[in-house]
């Protein structure tokens, strides 16, 4: 079953010295860390921060292909890990064809941040490589602010 995500975060792992990207589920706690190469993060992070270099990288370029071509990017899904590898595709939608493409999941990742399309993982990859949130900043500042009393303000 297809579970959709967003990306929360990239960081570099200190242990590995590898960039790993944070995948949430929208819809859950669940999330999934995948470990990519600098370029490939750099081509995140820079969609990410919707950084204008000037000139099209490797990503951008594939984008402005799509569009000059009216291809548009359906959906990316992370749908398999074999051997501490995960596997993608983009789905592509051509005059209402859709064409599967195989991908890495930093390229397919890098180009949904550009087309504002959505990112799928499988749920079975999610069961076996993800974790569980134990503590969420955002959740306990949304029940202190709902436990406020306004009149204890005017009180001071």
């Amino acid at each position: 079953m297809m579970v959709e995500v967003y990306i929360v975060g990239l960081s570099l792992d200190p242990q590995t010295n590898q960039f790993v990207v944070i995948l949430r589920e929208k819809e859950g706690k669940r999330f999934l860390p995948i470990w990519i190469g600098p370029f490939e993060a750099n081509a995140i992070a820079i969609a990410l921060e919707k950084i204008d270099i000037g000139r099209p990288l490797t990503h951008d370029l594939i984008k402005n292909i799509l569009d000059t071509l009216k291809v548009k990017v359906e959906k990316v899904f992370i749908h398999s890990l074999k051997e501490n590898t995960f596997y993608a595709n983009i789905y592509l939608n051509l005059d209402g064809k859709v064409l599967e493409i195989d991908s890495r999941p930093s390229d397919a990742m890098a180009l949904a941040l550009r087309t504002s399309s959505p990112i799928f993982v499988d749920s079975k990859i999610l069961e076996e490589a993800g974790f569980v949130e134990e503590y969420s900043a955002e959740e306990e500042l949304t029940k202190l602010l709902q436990s406020l009393n306004p009149d204890e303000f005017k009180k001071q």
